[in-house]
């Protein structure tokens, strides 16, 4: 019985074919053919293996092949067992095919458990844009309800003129009344990029937002803005980085900040999130869908002041980036001069030296995370360029050994701290593009006096 017991965890119902052949037949459509026929789907249809373990209906589709699969060989063995006289007894061939048998069909239910687990874990991470752009720059925002903000009420100085009058009952006193005529400035002009539309068809840009809500912080501040621009017939790309302390942001005309500051927005750009996300009208005036009102706030306000089209975004907070770097086994840089790093966020596994390099640095997500962070020693506009190729390095060294032997602590990282709009394969797109040799063809920062 050793031998059928073989093969009915190879194909199931192989056994059974002259004995049940109906049920041989479903029994070997369970357990070979639909699995063999997702196999030839994932081979045929081209996809990146790593856009298809983000996608959480391939894996709902993995978790019912695999259920099916278990089931099938299940059945089946239980078929050869009836068949075999409902035996209580197994010599020692039979004892160790009954072992590997039951052994292989746990190691697949763990499997499958493990797949609905990430599958749970990454609900969160996609989100939707309505299905346009984040930020159209040839739209205007629509009109704020009813309980946003007003405006400020700082204006220019005012202008005096004194007028004499003559008052009734007084002929020959002379009174001098002075009036105040109260005049407000003139609003900031669109921003202008003077890049025609019909320039930008094929470009497609993203938001990608490095927040620091972690332990120890309470709520969260965009302290690295990119913009990652790809020209997709030609896969051309840019980064540019957006410095966090950007002062008088422009919000476009009917939003609900613009109605709030009207000449601009009088914190730093970093702070644009936490404003949004305390207050409960400005929560509602920017609500889209799942995505967080902060994040439609700051891709209209650099959208806007930067007169592009923002059409996806990513956020990642600070604790999910150094979980996802040690989830995939770290990141190593070459530094050509030594960086030096500043204090560890809370309730980090791991302990940094006070600088680290020059030369070759093998980062775990610790160091890697206060790699990015560092402004000893330079400031944020060389942090921002640090940031550029940290990520590019990331992307670039991510392989499917990295992601398989971890699955799950990747896919917990991922759902618990990245959001984006981008779907598993334009995320996996944008990767391979920041990672690659040669397509990013200007790595710039928004820097003074610009």
């Amino acid at each position: 019985m050793h031998t059928e017991i073989a093969a009915t965890l190879v194909a199931p119902g192989w056994s059974a074919r002259t004995r049940r052949r109906r049920a041989a037949s479903v029994l070997l459509a369970g357990g070979v053919i639909v699995p063999l026929a997702l196999a030839v789907y994932v081979v045929a249809g081209g996809r990146s293996w790593a856009a298809l373990t983000l996608d959480r209906r391939f894996l709902a589709v993995v978790m019912g092949v695999g259920c099916v699969a278990i089931v099938a060989r299940i059945v089946a063995l239980v078929e050869v067992w009836v068949a075999a006289g409902r035996t209580r007894s197994f010599d020692r061939a039979e004892t160790a095919a009954a072992v590997v048998a039951v052994v292989a069909l746990v190691a697949g239910a763990v499997a499958v458990v493990e797949v609905g687990r990430a599958r749970a874990a990454l609900a969160p991470t996609f989100t939707e844009t309505a299905g346009g752009p984040l930020f159209d720059s040839d739209r205007t925002a629509p009109a704020p309800p009813s309980s946003a903000t007003t405006p400020p009420t700082t204006v220019r100085a005012p202008s005096t003129t004194d007028v004499e009058l003559e008052p009734r009952g007084a002929v020959g006193d002379t009174v001098v009344v002075t009036t105040t005529t109260t005049t407000l400035p003139a609003k900031p002009t669109r921003p202008d990029s003077g890049v025609s539309a019909a320039d930008l068809v094929d470009i497609t840009t993203v938001l990608l937002l490095g927040g620091d809500a972690g332990p120890g912080r309470s709520g969260l501040r965009t302290d690295s803005m990119m913009l990652f621009s790809l020209h997709r017939p030609s896969g051309r790309a840019a980064l540019i980085s957006v410095p966090r302390n950007l002062e008088l942001m422009l919000f476009p005309p009917g939003s609900a900040l613009e109605a709030a500051y009207p000449y601009g927005y009088t914190g730093i750009a970093n702070a644009v999130y936490p404003t949004v996300s305390s207050r409960q009208n400005l929560r509602d005036a920017y609500a889209v869908g799942d995505i967080r009102p902060g994040v439609v706030a700051i891709a209209q306000g650099i959208g806007y002041s930067l007169d592009v089209t923002i059409h996806d975004y990513v956020l990642v907070d600070m604790q999910g980036f150094l979980d996802l770097v040690d989830a995939l086994g770290g990141v190593t840089l070459d530094l050509p001069a030594a960086v030096p790093m500043p204090g560890n966020v809370p309730g980090a596994p791991t302990q940094y030296p006070d600088t680290i390099g020059p030369g070759r640095v093998e980062m775990d997500g610790s160091t890697a995370l206060g790699y990015a962070r560092s402004r000893k020693g330079d400031n944020d506009y060389r942090r921002a360029r640090r940031q550029r190729g940290l990520l590019a390095a990331l992307a670039q060294q991510v392989s499917l050994a990295d992601v398989a032997l971890s699955f799950g602590s990747v896919a917990d990282a991922i759902g618990g701290t990245l959001r984006t709009s981008l779907s598993p394969d334009e995320l996996i797109e944008t990767l391979n593009v920041i990672g690659g040799e040669t397509a990013i063809v200007e790595s710039v920062g928004l820097v003074p006096p610009l």
